[in-house]
């Protein structure tokens, strides 16, 4: 009798011990943060790496950055879903992550951002005088290529969307170059240069998000959250926001996303 509840005592804690063992772990190993991959890799780490270090700091515990090697990467690896704990997106895959794949928005940049047609002075009036012209554009689904290809949504009438930028900056010395009529980049970027015309711009939308996995714990999520939320006032580690082009994180809310997602569509038909 007494050793069967010796037994019994020793089986639960053994259970207890590796519980906390398990509990131990989830919390120490490295959590993997993936970049939308709107920078060659040298120059994303040096865009994305400070964020990853501060978070490092702030949790005590590695923020390992992930940078896809292109867009047609990043979006096989969201689809066949590769184990992600963080992803710093803009709004349509920020989108589909929380309705597909379940992701938990955190914290967005403060300001919004919309996409700019540009093109060099004012050799252009409007991008209908734009159709069977080169256009510059990162890959798909990058935020300007679907805005392109939501404007220019008939096979018809449809400018020639050149898809190789490695940057949005690129796109800007392809105009330079001569090898493109025009280029779509972020509106802040166009307005930049004063050489250049402004013939259409799509719509405002939330800033990149921080959105994280359904399967962190609750209370990491919170303090992630936490230490984004108050890094505009770490004046030690400014260079984080400095690289993102960002004044601050605000809390992000779902619902300022909705219906960005379907904007792949334009890539992807119905195949989600």
């Amino acid at each position: 009798m007494f050793n069967t509840i010796r037994h019994r005592i020793h089986q639960h804690l053994m259970a207890a011990l590796l519980m906390a063992c398990f509990a131990c772990t989830a919390w120490t190993q490295p959590l993997q943060m993936v970049a939308q991959p709107i920078f060659p890799a040298d120059q994303a780490e040096l865009v994305y790496q400070p964020l990853a270090d501060y978070l490092t700091t702030q949790l005590n515990r590695e923020v390992l950055l992930i940078i896809p090697r292109n867009y047609q990467q990043h979006w096989l690896d969201i689809k066949s879903d590769t184990v992600i704990d963080l992803a710093i997106e803009e709004a349509p895959l920020t989108d589909y992550r929380v309705n597909y794949k379940n992701f938990v928005p955190l914290v967005r940049g403060e300001n919004s951002v919309s996409y700019s047609l540009a093109v060099l002075d004012n050799t252009y009036a409007s991008r209908d005088d734009l159709v069977g012209l080169p256009v510059a554009s990162m890959p798909a689904p990058s935020t300007g290529y679907l805005v392109l290809a939501r404007w220019y949504n008939n096979p018809l009438s449809q400018a020639r969307i050149i898809s190789n930028s490695t940057s949005w900056d690129d796109a800007v010395q392809q105009i330079w170059s001569g090898e493109v009529e025009a280029a779509i980049i972020p509106t802040r970027l166009a307005q930049d240069y004063p050489q250049f015309t402004i013939i259409d711009t799509s719509v405002e939308m939330p800033s990149l998000a921080i959105s994280a996995s359904p399967d962190l714990d609750p209370e990491l999520l919170q303090a992630i959250t936490d230490a984004l939320l108050a890094l505009s006032d770490d004046q030690e580690n400014a260079d984080a926001l400095i690289e993102l082009d960002i004044q601050g994180f605000v809390p992000a809310v779902a619902n300022e996303y909705r219906g960005y997602a379907e904007w792949l569509r334009a890539i992807s038909g119905d195949d989600f």
